[in-house]
């Protein structure tokens, strides 16, 4: 329910606005976490136009503010929690990337761009299946992981909701 009768949304308009605000906060967050370290280049990406930690005695109150104004509303409106699967995410994004491994085969989405080079022909065909073992093996640990309770739940709670005891 909301915080103040006056300030009335129906179910979607309060899953509209929950999401816009939540898109907004992660947004804040990332600036956030981009003021306090920077990006560490990965081998096949480079980041450019870095927010350095010199910018945030300027940016980290603009910040604050718009994370305190996002929070006031949020609270005045009676927005419910997002709630966004973590492991889930990272899970699926692999599955995909695993899939997208084979589109790099030479017989398969790699053939529309031209013939490949029968040395590099061989490479990919030998080498992909097995980033794809490794990246399946890591899907595998991830899946096999125990559930992680939320902060602040207790033994009991968490046995409730799974129907244990």
């Amino acid at each position: 329910m909301n915080a103040s009768n006056s300030l009335s949304l129906n179910e979607p308009q309060q899953r509209h606005v929950a999401v816009a605000l939540a898109a907004l906060e992660k947004n804040l967050a990332a600036l956030r976490d981009r003021l306090e370290r920077s990006p560490a280049d990965l081998r096949l990406t480079h980041y450019e136009d870095a927010i350095s930690a010199g910018e945030a005695p300027s940016l980290m109150p603009a910040v604050r503010a718009a994370e305190t104004q996002l929070q006031k509303m949020a609270d005045e409106l009676g927005l419910p929690v997002q709630n966004e699967p973590v492991r889930q995410a990272i899970e699926v994004g692999l599955e995909v990337a695993s899939i997208n491994l084979y589109e790099c085969r030479p017989e398969s989405g790699l053939a529309g761009y031209g013939k490949v080079a029968p040395a590099t022909a061989d490479y990919l065909e030998r080498e992909i299946p097995k980033l794809d073992a490794a990246v399946r093996a890591l899907i595998v640990l991830l899946e096999k992981a125990p559930a992680q309770k939320a902060p602040g739940k207790s033994d009991a709670l968490t046995n409730i909701e799974h129907g244990t005891s």
